[in-house]
């Protein structure tokens, strides 16, 4: 009988720097106080679906399956 192989979850951490956020707001944060706030919006829009899983998980399958 064959074992089934244990596959386990991928976790994907994303860091935001203070590069991050010049480059889109155009300025340096004046103090941690607004990059929190800042960082935390970006957080906010990613947790509510502001990516498009579908078209990910679609190029990641064209990808693999060019590979093969």
């Amino acid at each position: 009988m064959m074992k089934k192989a244990v596959v386990k979850d991928h976790q994907i951490v994303i860091s935001l720097s203070q590069g991050d956020f010049e480059m889109v707001m155009g300025r340096k944060p004046t103090d941690q106080e607004d990059f929190e706030k800042w960082a935390l919006l970006v957080e906010k829009g990613l947790l509510n679906g502001h990516i498009d899983w579908d078209i990910l998980y679609e190029c990641t399958r064209d990808a693999i399956k060019s590979c093969s």
